[in-house]
């Protein structure tokens, strides 16, 4: 069952389309990502369903009711949608403890004392801040606040959960634990979620499903392996991960073993590539190949395809790894290492062999 349905959303602001005939459905139970660069409207689609922004045309469903359709003159108050809503500013009251600003909401909507204490206790269980609940904001690292405004949310036991980039303002560890706190809290409580990032990090560790989004519009749905592995489109193929993006031209194609033979005029020579896809693009104009899936090496590998030699003309230390940036031909190529690979950051040689495994090599139709 759809327990949200968007269909054919548009959204405008004066001149500006800021969602451009939009649609996607959300399960019963599944957590979806909207994720792209700031502007694309992923906030204001999110908002739509809340009911916080109104739309030019479309419907919008939840759990197969019909909350906001302009043409036939349906508007559901947010109040009456039964989301919980966490952005990415906390809005905690300062002056109030960490209960009182759970319970805050419910008092407003009249809810019973004594069921007010129960959801109020059960959602700061839930979130891991038992204990906590004479403390005020002040008192509480951005994570516990966090934390806060999510029991906040939690509380009105809400069957559909709105995420704006809850996590953005936290710090680098904390945003990586909270993330897989809140992902397993919302698989056991069964929750249906829309989770809005422009880190593609957070939307893959996150959700069952991401949506891709450009302009207002979709550009691909699917698994996070889907989107990382195949991607749909330029676009997709330049914003999701970190990788090797270059000019290409078919040379030939093998359907029976989903091979196919590409010259690579950047580069000054021809690749074998394995392509996954069902059907390899016959528009393919260029291909995509990651930065931590080339081999590197400093003699010849006895492979019988895809080995090419370069030159390092410089290296980035990151910590954890190393990138190499080789010049092949007339391109630029990066490859990324670990420590253990033999071609540290310290290493002196320059003259090196690159092998690229055919699988690796994704091509991307021209749009």
């Amino acid at each position: 069952m759809e327990k949200i349905e968007v269909i054919n959303e548009v959204k405008k602001f004066g001149k500006v389309t800021a969602v451009d005939h939009f649609s996607f459905k959300v399960k019963d139970g599944e957590v979806v990502s909207l994720l792209g660069p700031s502007g694309c409207g992923k906030t204001t689609v999110l908002r739509s369903i809340a009911g916080l922004e109104d739309i030019d045309e479309g419907e919008i469903y939840l759990g197969g009711e019909l909350v906001t359709a302009p043409s036939k003159k349906v508007f559901i108050s947010p109040e009456k949608r039964r989301l919980g809503l966490v952005f990415q500013s906390y809005a905690l009251w300062p002056h109030m403890t960490v209960y009182k600003n759970v319970a805050y909401g419910l008092e407003v909507r009249k809810f019973p004392k004594s069921d007010i204490e129960k959801r109020v206790k059960t959602s700061l269980e839930l979130v891991g801040l038992k204990g906590l609940e004479h403390r005020y904001p002040s008192q509480l690292s951005g994570g516990e606040q966090q934390r806060v405004a999510l029991a906040r949310s939690l509380a009105y036991e809400p069957e559909v959960l709105l995420l704006d980039e809850p996590l953005s303002n936290l710090d680098l560890k904390v945003r990586e634990r909270m993330r897989g706190e809140l992902r397993s809290l919302l698989k056991k409580l069964g929750i249906t979620a829309v989770y809005v990032t422009h880190d593609q990090e957070e939307a893959f560790c996150i959700s069952d499903r991401v949506i891709v989004m450009k302009d207002g519009k979709l550009m691909q749905e699917g698994k996070p392996y889907e989107i990382y592995e195949t991607p749909a489109n330029l676009f997709v193929a330049e914003f999701i991960g970190r990788a090797n993006m270059l000019k290409a031209e078919i040379k030939s194609v093998d359907e029976d073993v989903r091979k196919a033979l590409i010259k690579v005029p950047d580069m000054n020579t021809e690749l074998v590539c394995e392509y996954e896809v069902d059907e390899f693009p016959k528009k393919c104009s260029f291909i995509i190949i990651r930065h931590n899936e080339i081999g590197i090496y400093s003699t010849k590998p006895k492979f019988q395809e895809n080995v090419v030699e370069g030159e390092i003309i410089a290296r980035e230390y990151r910590g954890a790894i190393t990138d190499h940036k080789i010049k092949v031909g007339n391109s630029q190529i990066t490859v990324t290492t670990h420590k253990f690979c033999g071609l540290a950051e310290t290493c002196e040689k320059t003259h090196v062999y690159l092998y690229i495994h055919p699988k690796a090599i994704k091509p991307i139709a021209s749009t």
